[in-house]
């Protein structure tokens, strides 16, 4: 039987996020949602708190841009091609609804006494005022990559330089390969990226 404070997040989940994302076409799985466009997929994760519990539930907003040349270069380990439902970690941008809204960390509690409805109201502006605006400035890959060249992006080290590599933007990667090369990190991360740097041809 689930307690109130997990009946007032499921709520939360219906009526904040799914009602508004369903018809503009996002499939849900979990607290996941995801929406596959031409070129890039969509992704919101409503994620919970590992110190929360039953009774007090802590949860933040996670949103994700999935980018298919970089999953195939890097997450394509059995060859079977894209994922139907890929998950935000495996997004190549990154971004928290607190940097969104250009403040700290952010995280939303319930509890037995907590006004659902409040946060039902809160995440619904997310949506509308911040993640959808933001998801229309990056919805294909000619804003993806513009997006990249952006500081306040959360993207994996190694992220820009593949996606650069996949699509032809060879001075780029060539820049990026070299501030790798340039800084003092991992010798066996540094094999990888001279890897990726052969694939592309980068080293001639």
């Amino acid at each position: 039987m689930k307690t109130v404070s997990e009946i007032k997040f499921d709520k939360i989940i219906k009526e904040g996020f799914q009602e508004i994302l369903k018809p503009l076409g996002f499939k849900k799985r979990a607290n996941n949602f995801y929406l596959k466009l031409d070129s890039v997929g969509q992704i919101i994760n409503v994620q919970k708190s590992a110190f929360g519990n039953k009774d007090n539930i802590n949860f933040t907003i996670n949103t994700g841009i999935f980018v298919p040349e970089y999953w195939l270069a890097l997450y394509d380990y059995s060859g079977k091609g894209l994922p139907d439902y890929p998950t935000e970690p495996e997004c190549l941008i990154r971004k928290r609804i607190g940097k969104l809204r250009n403040q700290d960390d952010t995280w939303y509690d319930i509890k037995d006494g907590t006004n659902e409805q409040q946060l039902i109201a809160e995440m619904r502006e997310n949506l509308t005022e911040f993640i959808l605006p933001y998801f229309n400035r990056i919805n294909n890959t000619e804003k993806m990559l513009q997006q990249l060249d952006k500081e306040d992006t959360m993207v994996a080290s190694l992220g820009k330089l593949i996606v650069y590599g996949e699509t032809k933007q060879f001075d780029k990667a060539k820049r990026d390969m070299k501030g790798f090369f340039n800084s003092k990190i991992n010798p066996h991360f540094l094999m990888t990226v001279k890897e990726y740097g052969q694939k592309y041809g980068l080293d001639k």
